[in-house]
């Protein structure tokens, strides 16, 4: 029934096995989305935990995200030629502040991989919490970038772990890298995008990865394919668009793309219409700004999951698609989310 309601795609998986990825870590290949560059989806509990649950915040969710790249390495390992060339023909795009949560680098590392690092930080100049529309898409400012360890004359496989929902901040670190390998004489070759991802960022990191070159794209996705709502930030993977409900009083129904077995993994614990990376930086506990570090916020995030999931709950309880196993999840949530508040105190 949630997957006729919400139009959620879950015929376009294909399941792949990799050696050596720990119990309950899954790969899928999706197919018909894409005719440019090679889409996966990576199913894991950890991921299920990150996305469904916006109280994992801190060391909590640091851990979380290493086990997943543990397996993430694994499957890039497969999938692409990173294990086969020098050291220097990798560079690793770290996207400031939030990107490095991901922990992508430092298992490479642990795996004796080794890259040369770059560093930008795009920023809206207007405040972007749940607000990435077109007009303030337009307004991005790199407040910091060091691309000086990009080497001369190499044909470059490029790392780019991010959250990618409206693509725009990736439009901007992905120029600024080809501007600054021209300049090297270096060329773009592969790029491996790697994170949460909506549909529309993958449309348009694919466009102008397509632009500057790269002659293989790969994206691993966390868990699913997202939507994308109304405010061109928040990424369920199925649900109400709250942010339209808000601007137009109308219930807009959103799915995204995952296997089949993965959807049901979700159902007993997302709450539709969630934002499933929240305010990935605010989830960290300290952010890496290029000169230095700051607290993330989380704090914040969590009254904002708080206000987001009541909204939601309110917008939603009436619906014939809301079912009691819904409003336990709501309910779980919003304990978790209180008592993580009281922990963490002022």
């Amino acid at each position: 029934m949630l997957v006729e309601v919400f139009d959620i795609r879950v015929g376009l998986t294909e399941y792949l096995e990799v050696q050596g990825l720990r119990p309950g870590t899954r790969l899928y290949r999706v197919r018909g989305l894409s005719s440019r560059s090679e889409v996966y989806i990576l199913d894991s509990p950890e991921v299920k935990s990150v996305a469904c649950h916006p109280h994992i915040v801190g060391e909590e969710l640091a851990d979380c995200m290493s086990r997943v790249a543990h397996d993430a390495v694994k499957i890039i390992l497969d999938l692409t030629s990173v294990g086969e060339v020098d050291d220097d023909d990798v560079v690793f795009e770290h996207i400031l502040r939030a990107a490095p949560g991901y922990r992508l680098h430092e298992v490479l590392r642990s795996f004796g991989l080794g890259f040369r690092e770059v560093w930008i930080r795009p920023r809206y100049k207007l405040p972007s919490y749940r607000d990435h529309d077109e007009e303030a898409s337009k307004e991005i400012e790199v407040v910091y970038q060091d691309f000086s360890s990009i080497p001369e004359g190499r044909e470059l496989i490029v790392f780019k772990p991010d959250t990618e929902a409206s693509g725009r901040t990736a439009e901007t670190a992905l120029t600024r890298l080809y501007e600054e390998a021209v300049k090297k004489n270096s060329r773009l070759k592969e790029l491996i995008v790697y994170g949460f991802i909506s549909e529309r960022g993958l449309r348009v990191v694919e466009e102008v990865a397509s632009r500057v070159g790269f002659k293989k794209i790969y994206f691993i996705a966390l868990g699913n394919i997202t939507a994308l709502c109304y405010n061109m930030y928040d990424m369920p993977l199925y649900g109400p668009d709250e942010s339209y409900y808000s601007e137009y009083g109308e219930i807009r129904r959103l799915g995204g793309v995952t296997d089949y077995e993965v959807l049901g993994k979700y159902v007993p614990e997302f709450i539709p219409g969630t934002d499933q990376p929240g305010d990935w930086s605010a989830r960290q506990k300290m952010l890496y700004t290029g000169i230095g570090y700051e607290p993330g916020g989380i704090r914040k995030h969590l009254e904002n999951s708080i206000s987001l999931i009541n909204r939601l709950w309110s917008m939603s309880r009436e619906q014939d698609w809301f079912m009691d196993f819904h409003e336990e999840a709501v309910k779980r949530e919003l304990e978790l989310l209180s008592n993580k508040l009281t922990q963490i105190g002022d």
